[in-house]
C-alpha cells in the first residue's frame, strides 16, 4: 500500500466514524446537539480550528487558503507566513471583529497558533490579552499579558510571540514601551523569586540579561498574578498590575527570549531580509554578545556535568557518575525501535541493573540529551561483571543476567548506550569519541578495497588486517586505555609465570599467588578479558588467549607452551620501564594496530519508571455528573440515594410541555428539547436523585448487582455547569472505566517511537495486517511469515499489553471501551452497534485519539497490535504531531468513537488552562513538513559512515557531518518509507517490562536495593549516592512535612471538608464526623530512620550525619520518643 493510499484509507474510516457520531449527536442527549471536534487535515485548517473556539467568525476558509498560499511563497513554518497572516487577520482583511483591539489579539492568536502547529492551547490560553498603557509623553504602547499555560508553547514560540506582537505594534503606528528604573528592577527580583519562591525556572539569566532585555524591548511583557505570594520589593508601580508574582512574565521573559535569544535573532534576521521592519529589534544581537560575555566569566560549576545526578530521588539508582570509568559506553546508532531521544541498552545491561532499567524507563544522562526513554537493542555489548568467585564473563542473554545477579560481585562495565547521531545534531552539541567497535571496523576495511562480515574468527581477522592494514578486529582487543603502567607492568609479570595447557592459557591464582597478583588480576578484570577461576588458577579460554597474548606481541599463530618462556623473555626486554600510555606500548607490542575500546563513558541516573494506565480524575468518578457533600467521602452516588437529593449548581432546562425543570437539554419525560433559562442559565438548587438515577438504570438497563458503585463530581466547574447524561456513568461504571474532565476516556502511557515491527512483536497475525494495508517487508518481498521486518505507517500505534504490571493492560481497557460505546449507542442513542468485539484481535484497526498533555488538538491513530511493554509505541511522525519527543514524555490515547460521542467543550473547567489537554480539533492526517522540526533531525542512514566515526575522534560539531536525515527527505517521495536504521534488534520487548521501582512495595525496600546495585557498579561512587539520596529526598521531605505540620489544616474522614482550624463543636459542621490532621507523624518521621541507617553505613560528612541528628532530636520533642517495644532475636541474624 502507498502511502497516498494509506492516508485516502484513514480519512475515510475518520468520515464513517464522524456520520455515525453525528447521528448520535442529533439525539439532543448531550450538552450540545452535534460533534464538538473539527477535523483538520492540514495546519492551516487546524490553526483557524483551534482560534475560532475563541472568535467563531474566523473559521473561514480564505484565511485557511491564505495560510497554504504564504506556505507556498514562504515555505511551510517559516515566521513570515506567521507575521503576514497576523496583520492580514489584525487589518480585519477576512472577517470582522467588535474592535480595534479584538481584530490585534486575534491575529496574534493566529501567529502563535501556526508557529505551535495549531495542537497547543498558548494561542488560547498562555496569551490573554493585550491591554494599553500610557508612556511618559502620553502616548499608547502595547502591554501584552501572558498566563502559565505559555508553557506549553515551548520557549521558542513564546519568545517568538513578542517579535509578532511588536510587528503589528509597529505597522498600526504604537509607541514603543519607555521603562524606568523601578519597572526593570520589578522585573529582575521577580524572575528571582519566581525561581526560588515557586518553582526552578529551565533557565535563569543573570541580572544583567534581564535587566538589558527589560530596558530595550520594545513592548511591556506582562500577566495577571498567578501565585499567592507578593514581591518582596519594588511595590505598587503604576504600569505593573500586580504585586503578586507572575507566571506568564516569568516564563515568557526568562524561558522564553533569555533562553531562546540565539534563534529567535536567526528568525528576525530572516524576517528583515523578507521586507519587515522591525526596527526596534537590533538590541537582540548585543543581547547574544552580552550573554556569550557572561558564559565565558562564569567559573565552571564544581559538578561538572553533574546536572542529571543532583536530583536523585531515592530508590532510582545511579548507573554512574559523571564521564567515569565503567559507566554506560558511547555507541552511534539508531535502532528501529530507538531515536527522537530514545536511546538503546542491551537487555542484558537492563537485567544486570537489577531490573531497575525496564523498557520504557526513563534515564537522566550527561550529554547529548538531558533525558531520554531506554529501549532494547541485541547488537551492541552487553555488560561485563565479575563473579563472587572471581571470573569475569561479558553477558550477552537476558535470561542469563537475571539468573546470575545474585552472583554478581561488580559490574566492571555496564555495557553499550546506542545513541543516534540526530540527538547530537538536534542539540548541536559537540561529537565526543566514541570505542572502536566492528561497525567502524567494517568501514576501514570497505574503504581499503576490503570486504568481510561484521563478525569473524581470529585468524581472519588477523589476515583481513594485514592483508588490507586495518586495524585489529574490535573482538579480539581489549579496555587498554582503562589501566595505568603499574597495572600493566603487574599483568604482563602475571601472565610471564602463566602457561599454555592446550587452547587455554593457565595463570597461576594459588593462595600465595592471590596476594603476588592481585594487581594483575585486578587489570585483567579492568581490560575487559573474560576468565574463568578454578582453585588455583585462572583460565582463559581459546578466544581470550589469543586475543590477549596477541595483543601482547606473542606470535600465537605459531606459539606452542615450549617455546613460550622464550617469547615473554623478548617481549619482556621490549617492555621495560616505559613512558606513555599503556595504549602506545600495546601499539609498539603488536603485530598490527590496537584502537581505543572504550572511547567515551556516559554517566547516568533512573528518571521516572515507565507508565500505561488507565487515567483518573481525583476521586475516580464515572460521570462528570454532581453529588455535592450527599455523595459523602467517596463521591457516590448511592451515598446521595440515601439522602434522596443532591445540592449543586446545576443548568436550568424547561420543559413547556410536561411544565418540569429538568438538568438535561431533553426531557427524559416526553423527549421533546427543552429551554435554557437565558436570565440564569445554572442555579445551586437541590434535585430528586432517586428519580434521575432511575431514568438512568432505565436507560441503562443495568442493574444494583452490575454496578456497586457509581461516582460522581462534588460539582462541575465550567462556565454553565453542564452535566453529563447520568446514564453514562451507569455503563461507565459497569465496565469499571472513568471519564476525564472532557467526557472522555483515557489511556496514559509513556513515548516510545518505533519505525519497523515484526508480527510477533505485536501479537497480530499475519493475515490481519494484510488487511490493514502491510503488503510487503522492508526487503519487498510478500508478506508471509511474523518474523519479517515490516515498516511502520504514521499514523499505526501499538499499544502496552504488559501482563508484570499491576495496571491494567491496554487491551484489556480497549476491549471494554468498546463495549461501552456499543452500548451507549444502542441504548442511549437507540443507533446500531459499531464495534461488537469479543477479543483484543477484533480491536485490530480501529482509530484512536492520540495526544500529549497541555495540547488541544488530538492526531487520529490506528491500532494494529500490542506490545508486552509498557509503551505507546508509534512513529516518530506521530510524536512529532503531538509536538513531542521520547525523552520520558507521556501521551494518552482515546477510542476516537468514544471522543466523538462523549467530548463536550461544555464540560471543560471555566479557569485559566481548561482547554489544555482537551481535543480541541483532530488532526486527521500528518503532514511531514508541519510537525515538531525535533524530527526532522531523526537520521534514517541504513549504516553509520566512516565520516562520523573520524569527525567523532576530533570532536567536531554534528554539522560537520553529513549524514542522511528526514529533512533530506522533505518534499520528495520517501518521507513516509524506507527510514532506515543502523542496528536490528531480536525482539523490541526483550528486557524487563516493569521496573524493580515499581515492584518493590515499600521506599526501604526500593533504597536497599537501589544501594546493594550501586555498590556493584564500579562506576559509582556509592558514599555520593548516599549522601544525594539524604539531602536531595529524605532531609528535605522530612523538614518540609515538619514546617507543614505547624501549619497544617483538619479535614472530616466523612465528607472531606477542609478546616483552617477546628471548630469550637470538635466535630465536621457539614455532616458530623470526625476530624484529623491533613499531616500525621508517620508521614514526618517515615524517612527519618533511613537517613540516619544510610549516613552511618556509607560514611556521611560529620556535618550531614549531626544535621540529621538535630533533626532527630527536633521530631522526638514535638512527637515524644518512641516506646521501646520487644522484639524478636531473629531480627538481629
Amino acid at each position: 500500500m502507498t502511502p497516498n493510499q494509506y492516508f485516502k484509507l484513514i480519512e475515510e474510516k475518520v468520515h464513517e466514524d464522524y456520520e455515525l457520531a453525528k447521528k448520535a449527536k442529533a439525539k439532543g442527549v448531550d450538552p450540545v446537539a452535534e460533534v464538538e471536534i473539527p477535523i483538520a487535515s492540514s495546519l492551516a485548517e487546524k490553526v483557524v480550528g483551534l482560534i475560532s473556539t475563541v472568535y467563531p467568525q474566523i473559521a473561514d476558509k480564505r484565511i485557511v487558503s491564505r495560510i497554504l498560499e504564504l506556505e507556498k511563497k514562504f515555505g511551510s513554518l517559516d515566521p513570515c507566513v506567521a507575521l503576514s497572516i497576523a496583520e492580514e487577520v489584525a487589518k480585519e482583511k477576512y472577517v470582522k471583529f467588535k474592535d480595534h483591539k479584538e481584530a490585534i489579539e486575534a491575529g496574534i492568536r493566529v501567529a502563535i497558533a501556526y508557529m505551535t502547529l495549531g495542537v497547543v492551547s498558548s494561542p488560547i490560553e498562555g496569551f490573554v490579552e493585550l491591554k494599553f498603557e500610557k508612556t511618559k509623553n502620553g502616548e499608547d504602547y502595547f502591554v501584552p499579558y501572558y498566563s502559565g499555560p505559555i508553557r506549553s508553547a515551548g520557549g521558542t514560540e513564546a519568545a517568538f510571540s513578542l517579535v509578532v506582537i511588536d510587528h503589528l505594534r509597529e505597522i498600526f503606528g504604537y509607541a514603543k514601551y519607555d521603562p524606568n528604573e523601578e519597572e526593570i528592577k520589578r522585573g529582575v527580583h521577580e524572575s528571582y523569586e519566581y525561581h526560588e519562591r515557586v518553582t526552578n525556572l529551565q533557565y535563569l539569566p543573570t541580572e544583567k540579561e534581564i535587566e538589558f532585555l527589560m530596558s530595550y524591548l520594545p513592548i511591556q511583557v506582562s500577566g495577571d498574578a498567578s501565585e499567592s505570594r507578593e514581591v518582596y520589593n519594588y511595590k505598587d508601580l503604576s504600569r505593573v498590575p500586580t504585586n503578586f508574582i507572575r507566571s506568564g512574565f516569568c516564563l515568557t521573559l526568562n524561558e522564553g527570549l533569555a533562553q531562546k535569544a540565539p534563534k529567535i535573532l536567526k528568525r528576525v534576521k530572516r524576517l528583515r531580509e523578507n521586507g519587515f521592519k522591525l526596527s526596534d529589534w537590533d538590541f537582540l544581537e548585543k543581547f547574544v554578545e552580552l550573554q556569550g560575555e557572561l558564559k565565558k566569566k562564569k567559573t565552571a560549576d564544581v559538578s561538572g556535568g553533574a546536572v542529571y545526578i543532583k536530583d536523585l530521588v531515592a530508590g532510582r539508582p545511579v548507573f554512574g557518575h559523571p564521564s567515569r570509568s565503567g559507566g554506560f559506553r558511547l555507541r552511534y546508532g539508531r535502532c528501529r525501535n530507538t531515536g527522537y531521544s530514545c536511546l538503546a541498552v542491551h537487555p542484558a545491561t537492563m537485567r544486570i541493573c537489577g531490573d531497575f532499567i525496564a523498557v520504557g524507563t526513563q534515564l537522566k544522562i550527561e550529554s547529548p540529551t538531558k533525558g531520554c526513554v531506554a529501549a532494547s537493542c541485541t547488537t551492541i555489548d552487553g555488560p561485563i561483571v565479575k563473579f563472587k568467585n572471581g571470573a569475569v564473563k561479558k553477558i550477552t542473554d537476558c535470561d542469563e543476567a537475571k539468573r546470575v545477579y545474585d552472583d554478581v560481585e561488580e559490574i566492571i562495565y555496564l555495557g553499550d548506550l546506542l545513541v543516534p547521531y540526530g540527538d547530537f545534531r538536534n542539540r548541536n552539541h559537540a561529537l565526543e569519541k566514541q570505542g572502536y567497535i566492528e561497525q567502524y571496523w567494517l568501514q576501514e576495511v570497505k574503504k581499503a578495497g576490503g570486504a568481510s562480515e561484521l563478525f569473524v574468527d581470529f585468524k581472519e581477522a588477523v589476515k583481513i588486517s594485514e592483508k588490507l592494514n586495518v586495524s585489529l578486529h574490535p573482538s579480539f582487543i581489549f579496555y587498554w586505555t582503562q589501566i595505568g603502567k603499574d597495572d600493566f607492568l603487574a599483568l604482563f609479570d602475571w601472565i610471564g609465570h602463566g602457561e599454555l595447557s592446550g587452547e587455554k592459557f593457565v595463570l597461576p591464582w594459588t593462595k600465595a599467588d592471590k596476594e603476588r597478583f592481585a594487581r594483575g588480576k585486578r587489570a585483567l578484570e579492568l581490560i575487559g578479558c573474560e576468565h574463568e577461576v578454578s582453585l588455583e588458577n585462572v583460565v582463559l579460554n581459546e578466544k581470550n588467549k589469543n586475543a590477549l597474548l596477541f595483543n601482547l606481541g606473542f606470535g600465537v599463530l605459531k606459539l606452542d607452551r615450549n617455546c613460550f618462556g622464550n617469547e615473554f623473555d623478548k617481549l619482556l626486554q621490549k617492555v621495560g620501564d616505559f613512558e606513555g600510555s599503556v595504549l602506545s606500548k600495546i601499539n609498539e607490542l603488536c603485530d598490527l594496530e590496537v584502537r581505543d575500546k572504550a572511547g567515551v563513558f556516559v554517566g547516568s541516573r533512573m528518571g521516572r519508571p515507565e507508565k500505561a494506565k488507565l487515567r483518573k480524575l481525583t476521586g475516580s468518578p464515572h460521570v462528570l455528573f454532581p453529588v455535592g457533600n450527599e455523595g459523602g467521602r467517596l463521591r457516590s452516588f448511592q451515598a446521595a440515594l440515601d439522602v434522596g437529593t443532591v445540592k449543586a449548581e446545576f443548568p436550568d432546562f424547561y420543559c413547556s410541555k410536561c411544565e418540569k425543570g429538568t438538568v438535561y437539554p431533553r426531557c427524559g419525560v416526553c423527549g421533546e428539547y427543552c429551554k435554557r433559562l437565558e436570565s440564569e442559565k445554572y442555579k445551586e438548587r437541590r434535585i430528586d436523585i432517586r428519580s434521575y438515577f432511575d431514568e438512568a438504570k432505565k436507560i441503562a438497563g443495568v442493574s444494583v448487582d452490575e454496578i456497586p458503585i457509581v461516582k460522581g463530581v462534588r460539582g462541575t466547574s465550567n462556565k454553565d455547569h453542564s452535566t453529563e447524561f447520568l446514564a453514562k456513568g451507569l455503563l461507565r461504571a459497569k465496565y469499571n472505566l472513568h471519564v476525564n474532565k472532557d467526557g472522555t476516556i483515557r489511556y496514559d502511557m509513556i513515548e516510545m517511537p518505533l519505525t519497523h515491527f515484526k508480527a510477533k512483536e505485536i501479537g497480530t497475525s499475519v493475515e490481519k495486517l494484510r488487511e490493514l494495508g502491510y503488503e510487503k517487508d522492508i526487503n519487498g518481498k510478500k508478506l508471509e511469515s511474523e518474523n519479517q521486518v515490516l515498516e511502520l505507517f504514521p499514523h499505526d500505534i501499538v499499544l502496552p499489553a504488559c501482563s508484570e504490571s499491576s495496571d491494567e493492560k491496554a487491551d484489556d481497557v480497549f476491549l471494554k471501551i468498546t463495549k461501552f460505546v456499543d452500548e451507549e449507542l444502542e441504548k442511549i442513542y437507540g443507533l446500531e452497534k459499531k464495534f461488537n468485539a469479543k477479543g483484543r484481535e477484533d480491536l485490530i484497526g480501529v482509530l484512536l485519539g492520540c495526544m500529549a498533555p497541555h495540547n488541544c488538538a488530538s492526531v487520529i491513530g490506528r491500532l494494529i497490535g500490542f506490545s508486552k511493554t509498557q509503551g505507546m509505541l508509534a512513529s516518530p511522525y506521530m510524536h512529532a504531531a503531538m509536538r513531542r519527543d521520547c525523552d520520558g514524555d507521556e501521551a494518552a490515547c482515546m477510542l476516537f468513537m468514544d471522543m466523538l460521542l462523549n467530548f463536550s467543550r461544555k464540560f471543560l473547567p471555566a479557569h485559566r488552562g481548561g482547554t489544555q489537554d482537551a481535543p480541541l480539533v483532530v488532526n486527521a492526517r500528518i503532514r511531514a513538513g508541519e510537525v515538531d522540526d525535533i524530527i526532522f533531525d531523526v537520521d534514517v542512514s541504513k549504516e553509520i559512515p566512516l565520516e562520523l566515526y573520524e569527525a567523532a575522534e576530533e570532536r567536531k560539531s554534528p554539522y560537520d557531518v553529513k549524514m542522511e536525515q528526514v529533512k533530506d527527505r522533505l518534499g520528495g517521495d520517501k518521507e513516509f518509507v524506507d527510514l532506515g536504521y543502523s542496528y536490528e534488534t531480536e525482539d523490541i520487548n526483550l528486557g524487563p517490562l516493569c521496573s524493580s521501582y515499581k515492584i518493590l512495595p515499600t521506599m526501604q525496600e526500593k533504597v536497599n536495593a537501589q544501594m546493594e546495585l550501586c555498590k556493584k557498579i564500579r562506576a559509582v561512587d556509592t558514599a555520593d549516592v548516599a549522601r544525594l539520596i539524604i539531602e536531595r529526598h529524605f532531609i528535605r521531605d522530612t523538614r518540609g512535612n515538619l514546617r507543614k505540620f505547624s501549619m497544617q489544616g483538619f479535614r472530616c474522614v466523612g465528607c472531606n471538608a477542609k478546616y483552617r482550624r477546628p471548630p469550637l463543636v470538635g466535630k465536621c459542621t457539614k455532616c458530623g464526623g470526625k476530624l484529623i490532621f491533613t499531616i500525621s507523624e508517620g508521614s514526618i518521621v517515615k524517612y527519618m530512620q533511613p537517613a540516619l541507617d544510610l549516613a552511618r553505613e556509607f560514611g556521611a560528612s560529620r556535618y550531614l550525619l549531626e544535621s540529621l541528628e538535630l533533626t532527630e532530636m527536633y521530631i522526638q520533642s514535638i512527637f515524644g520518643r518512641e516506646k521501646e517495644k520487644q522484639e524478636a532475636l531473629g531480627k538481629w541474624f
